[in-house]
Parts: C-alpha cells; sequence; structure tokens
C-alpha cells in the first residue's frame, strides 16, 4: 500500500500560528514593557506573516464580499473598543487590511478588463487609480496601522501574478512563491524606509524566512474566523492587565 506524500515544513495554520504569537508580544511591548524594545523588535516579524495570508486569501478565496467584509467589520469593532479604552482613534491592523483587500481585487480587475478591451481597461485603471490616491488620503489624514506603505505591502505579493500568462518558462524556472516572498521583501524595505515606522522595521523582511517555509497546505485544523478574533481578544486581555496594573 502506497503512504501519501508527507508534506515537509509549515502549513499556513502554523505560520499564523506564529504570527500571533509574535504579535502578541509586540502588543505585550508596547502595553505593558514599554521600555523593553526587543518585545517590539521581535513583533516586526508578525505583519509580514499576515499580509502574506491576507494577499494569500485574496487570491483564492471565492467569496470576495465575504472577505472584505469579515476583515472590515471585525477591524471596525477593535476600533470602537480601542476608542472607548484609549478615548482616541487609532487605525488598527485590520483596517489597513480592509484596503489592502479593496486594492488588490481593484488590481485584478484592471488586469482582467485589459483582456476583454483597451477601453474597459483603461476605464478600471482610473478607478484603480482614484481608489489608490483616496487611500494615500486618508492614510495621511487620518491614519492606519504601518501607514500607506502597509496597505500596498499585501498587493506586493501578488503583483506578479499574471507572469504564467506571460512566460510559463519563466515560472517553469521560478516557482511562484519564491517571486511573491521576493516581491514581499521588496514591500517590506519600501515599509521600512518610506513609512513613518520604528527605525528597527527593517528587521521584519527576516519574516520571509518564516514563509520560504510554507508548503501550501491549509493545515489539519482551518480556525478561519478564529484568527481575526484573536486581534481583538488578546487586545482585551492586555488592556485589562494594563489596567490592573495602573491600579496596584
Amino acid at each position: 500500500m502506497i503512504k501519501p506524500r508527507e508534506q515537509h515544513g509549515l502549513s499556513a495554520f502554523s505560520l499564523k500560528v506564529i504570527a500571533c504569537v509574535l504579535m502578541f508580544i509586540d502588543h505585550f511591548g508596547f502595553m505593558i514593557c514599554p521600555k523593553i524594545i526587543a518585545f517590539r523588535v521581535i513583533g516586526r516579524l508578525a505583519f509580514p506573516i499576515f499580509a502574506y495570508f491576507i494577499a494569500e486569501g485574496c487570491r483564492y478565496t471565492k467569496n470576495k464580499l465575504n472577505r472584505f467584509l469579515s476583515v472590515f467589520i471585525l477591524g471596525v469593532i477593535c476600533e470602537v473598543i480601542y476608542v472607548i479604552f484609549n478615548d482616541k482613534y487609532y487605525g488598527n491592523i485590520l483596517l489597513t487590511f480592509s484596503f489592502s483587500i479593496t486594492l488588490i481585487y481593484l488590481l485584478s480587475a484592471v488586469k482582467g478588463a485589459y483582456i476583454k478591451s483597451i477601453a474597459k481597461g483603461i476605464l478600471m485603471t482610473l478607478i484603480f487609480a482614484l481608489s489608490i490616491t483616496v487611500t494615500a488620503l486618508y492614510c495621511h489624514f487620518f491614519g492606519v496601522d504601518y501607514g500607506f506603505f502597509g496597505v500596498l505591502t499585501p498587493m506586493f505579493v501578488l503583483l506578479l501574478d499574471d507572469i504564467p500568462k506571460v512566460s510559463e518558462k519563466l515560472y517553469s524556472k521560478i516557482e511562484r512563491k519564491y517571486v511573491s516572498l521576493a516581491m514581499l521583501s521588496v514591500g517590506l524595505v519600501l515599509l521600512s524606509f518610506l513609512s513613518k515606522v520604528p527605525p528597527y522595521e527593517i528587521v521584519s523582511v527576516l519574516a520571509v524566512l518564516f514563509l520560504l517555509f510554507y508548503n501550501g497546505e491549509r493545515g489539519k485544523y482551518k480556525f478561519k474566523y478564529g484568527f481575526y478574533l484573536f486581534y481583538p481578544l488578546h487586545l482585551l486581555l492586555l488592556e485589562g492587565i494594563a489596567f490592573a496594573m495602573s491600579i496596584y
């Protein structure tokens, strides 16, 4: 009896768990131990992993509207919680990724429109350009976590996705994953040097080393909405700890 081939490497589930742990360390340092920079440095590795899987989700999801609404609505809920505790707007990471998802879908529509006709392609390009402009203005005047280049980072993962249609020969030598990770690295470098982020943000590029072990599998456990819910729940926990510490 032939045994099924074992999948080596890390599944999407495993990588997301790693990203959650890294994010918890980052926010623990920010909210509980702000003087210990090491927590924040380690936490820089979380964002690229989440950004990569936001892009992966956009690449394979069948229900685009449902995916956008899941991230956006939870982002709004998290923002309300943050305002209640801190009495100010923050622009949490889920709102950042909501913009990312919107722009990724619009960019995909632009690519598809040109296949149908040049006129439709030009129209979609204008709509995409307007959306980029509105997003940049929103990030400038109101702000979101990781800023405008944080919004663009997941887009970099999919930027060259249509290369196989142009040159199958190229992709026979360079696997899609490595092209995506190379483009993610470019996005992270731009984020590190062109955005208002901590000077140690460049450490985030090292997260690509984790993603190199991604085996393309979802993993044994899906836990789809669990990772979205982890964000507000862990913030509530840390807010509670910070509040308790301020009392005692």
